[in-house]
């Protein structure tokens, strides 16, 4: 694919350890367990995880493009996912820089091939289109199977040039609706009767459901008889599952072919997904826990782990960090400066005991309805710019104290008023110190707003 027109940066890394950065789309934190994920749980073992890592911008494209960039997506501009911003040519991303730096670099992705976002392919000189995701969730193939297949086209691109460092980008979709995991991985995790529940009457009490029941994944399924909304969870789980067997057969040809040595694995997802909690159902919209807050893994390659001279295998950190952080993370184990526009930290100072983490960490939306999130310390304040199609009106707060309610089942906005305020001042002060007048959640139209 044409790379766009920009200032290439000849850099040379200090280290010449092959990079592979790995998301899953779609996959909540809590499913990060030996249940749904032995092989990703494995590899935990030999890994760091960040416990409380957030997605600077959901969904999908403004995730993966704070990713790619590490700059705050007040900055690229890229809120909406399939909106009409375009990201500026101007921006250094991961796949350039690293270009630049002499890395081959290679994608298994769609992003830059659906929905107008040519940039997910810049930088890269092998990008390897998985096709459409909905043509093959539907049936044709399942998608873990189709990008598999595409990693091993990868990995013989990396073979014809042995000897070069490499980054490889690999897009799972799963666990992506429709959930259409192959036979009896949902069943692992349900027991129950798939015709006997009140899936209808539950999702025709929104306009989101509404649109569930009239499109065709769960339409078809209601017209199959499946009534119990558990069902579909387990479905999700499935997915989950499914995609896990698949991650632990690429690991393994990995390993086969000598990889894992010289080579720093990322792995991470763009969001989560709501399964129920409040009342949003198979999608991400909802600046709630199930959904901004994400995965990181980081392997480390031993020789990096000799620098770094701590303990960084099978090690938590509950430090908050945002996936602004990724590009710079990688960047500090190559031993290349992050560009000054990269408002990301490297996370190596976490690892190295030199950072604690930020104060705050921050979080936006403008897809199926737009909202703006901070967390300081266990405090979380959700405030919504427009009205949402959940009777949300401009302005409404919610705060919650999540030491005491990780599910935010408890809006303390009017209990804890003075801590609501604070929080407020805190995410307006930042808002206007980064764009001014010139907000983007008000700037750009909602772009997949909900009807029924």
């Amino acid at each position: 694919m044409k790379d766009a027109p920009a200032q290439k940066v000849i850099l040379v890394a200090a280290a010449r350890f092959n990079v592979i950065l790995v998301a899953f789309d779609t996959l909540r934190f809590d499913k990060v367990d030996r249940l749904y994920m032995p092989n990703l749980c494995s590899l935990l073992r030999e890994s760091v995880l960040f416990t409380n890592h957030y997605s600077e911008a959901i969904p999908t494209h403004p995730s993966f493009t704070t990713i790619f960039t590490g700059v705050s997506p007040l900055v690229h501009g890229i809120v909406c996912h399939a909106g009409s911003a375009q990201l500026s040519p101007k921006l250094p991303t991961l796949p350039r820089l690293l270009e630049g730096a002499g890395y081959l670099t290679v994608a298994v992705d769609n992003l830059a091939t659906r929905l107008n976002a040519g940039w997910f392919a810049w930088g890269f000189k092998y990008y390897i289109d998985i096709g459409g995701i909905a043509a093959i969730s539907m049936g044709v193939k399942i998608v873990g199977d189709v990008v598999n297949a595409r990693v091993r086209e990868a990995l013989d691109i990396v073979r014809r040039h042995r000897g070069e460092p490499f980054f490889l980008f690999v897009h799972y979709w799963d666990p992506h609706t429709p959930y259409a995991p192959p036979k009896g991985y949902a069943e692992r995790y349900y027991a129950g009767d798939p015709a006997k529940g009140e899936l209808v009457e539950v999702l025709s009490s929104t306009a989101w459901g509404k649109s569930l029941l009239k499109g065709d994944w769960i339409g078809n399924l209601v017209k199959s008889g499946i009534r119990d909304l558990n069902y579909i969870k387990a479905l999700y789980e499935g997915e989950v599952a499914y995609v896990d067997e698949k991650f632990g057969e690429f690991v393994e040809t990995l390993g086969s072919e000598g990889l894992l040595e010289d080579t720093l694995i990322v792995i991470t997802s763009d969001h989560g997904e709501g399964l129920g909690e409040h009342r949003v159902y198979f999608d991400h919209h909802g600046l709630y826990e199930w959904d901004v807050k994400t995965p990181l893994i980081i392997r480390f390659p031993d020789k990096l782990i000799d620098e770094i001279g701590r303990r960084v295998k099978g090690v938590a950190y509950s430090a908050l960090v945002q996936n602004t952080d990724i590009a710079p993370t990688i960047l500090d184990a190559l031993g290349l400066s992050k560009p000054s526009v990269m408002t990301g930290t490297s996370l190596l100072k976490v690892v190295k005991g030199e950072w604690d983490g930020y104060s705050a960490v921050y979080s936006v939306e403008n897809t199926r309805q737009t909202a703006r999130m901070i967390r300081v310390g266990s405090w979380k304040l959700i405030q919504w710019i427009r009205a949402d199609a959940y009777g949300r009106e401009p302005g409404h707060v919610e705060l919650y104290n999540l030491a005491k309610d990780l599910g935010e089942t408890e809006n303390l906005a009017e209990a804890e008023r003075e801590t609501a305020l604070k929080l407020l001042g805190a995410m307006e002060d930042r808002f206007r110190r980064i764009v001014g007048a010139k907000d983007p959640l008000v700037t750009q139209e909602i772009s997949m707003p909900i009807t029924a």
